[in-house]
């Protein structure tokens, strides 16, 4: 009775064991993924303004999203120069910190345009603006300025 109570323990710990190597992987790989997941992202999205004889339909357009971690902002925008005009699309990206407004990127395509960049949250980076326009140097139909703050 001995025998078979001490082989009956140790099949139970063998199996607790190995119960206990395996969950181990997956709880450290849902922890890791919680944690990338875990950052919200904030969307935002904008249309150019209209041409001669567009319509809406023709117009320019971006979309993206921009989140915090780590230190800095990262930003992801897509970009469609949807009139086939020959004209090339663009988005000017500006920030705001504590010496002001600055342009930061001037993002272009005549296409489509998938863009992703970063800044510092250091210096006092408090918030954003984007603007689209299309056409050619000095003749853009720009939109107004899509803004956030935080």
């Amino acid at each position: 009775m001995s025998k078979l109570r001490s082989l009956l323990a140790g099949t139970v710990l063998a199996g607790a064991v190995v119960a206990g190597v395996a969950a181990a992987p997956a709880q450290a790989a849902t922890a890791g993924a919680t944690t990338a997941s875990s950052y919200t992202k904030h969307w935002f999205e904008g249309y150019s303004g209209y041409g001669r004889g567009e319509s809406s339909g023709h117009r320019s357009y971006y979309k993206g999203f921009y989140y915090a971690a780590n230190g800095r902002y990262y930003f992801d925008v897509d970009v469609w120069d949807r009139d086939r005009d020959r004209e090339n699309t663009y988005v000017d990206f500006w920030y705001h910190d504590d010496r002001g407004w600055h342009q930061g990127r001037r993002l272009v395509t005549g296409g489509h345009g998938k863009f992703r960049f970063s800044y510092s949250a250091g210096g006092g980076f408090d918030g954003y603006k984007f603007r689209i326009g299309e056409g050619r140097v000095g003749h853009y139909d720009w939109s107004d300025y899509g803004r956030r703050s935080w």
